[in-house]
């Protein structure tokens, strides 16, 4: 008896190597063969280090280079915006820090997170805000409350 329950166990088993394991795949390879642009690497590095140098008062940030000017379309900006060559910020209130404000204070607020963030971009990526830099400012709810372009602050009109 123990000599079968031995021999069922070995076959098993035996058995059991056959058997594709569940949950087996691969890595798409276009995952790890595609290259990647340089200043999108430069600003990914630049976003983290926004994040970890404010740890408890970061914004939901993030920095896009624009090549041929498709983000300014996607993102719905008033036809007169041309973000085509310039990076791209999007801010996202994710703190309560553009609620409950008057339109001055709101582009002050504005100002002063640009002017924040810039700082990271001036390392390396960009040298003038004002032409190099176009921002949109979204409430916690992702709706739109203004934007940056050519120096200029403006606030989102319906």
């Amino acid at each position: 008896m123990r000599g079968k329950k031995l021999l069922a166990t070995f076959l098993l088993g035996a058995g059991l190597c056959f058997v594709p394991a569940l949950g087996y795949g691969e890595v798409n390879q276009s995952l790890y063969e595609s290259k990647a642009r340089a200043i999108d690497i430069m600003l990914l590095k630049l976003q983290i280090a926004y994040l970890m140098n404010n740890p408890t008062g970061f914004l939901c940030v993030d920095f896009s280079y624009d090549p041929y000017g498709s983000l300014g379309k996607v993102t719905k900006f008033p036809d007169s915006i041309d973000t085509k060559g310039k990076i791209f910020v999007h801010v996202k209130d994710n703190r309560g820090r553009f609620s409950a404000k008057s339109k001055i204070a709101l582009r002050d607020e504005f100002k002063s997170i640009l002017e924040s963030l810039f700082s990271y971009l001036e390392a390396g990526v960009a040298t003038d805000m004002d032409t190099d830099i176009v921002a949109k400012f979204l409430s916690r709810e992702a709706i739109p409350l203004g934007y940056f372009y050519q120096g200029e602050y403006h606030l989102w009109e319906k």
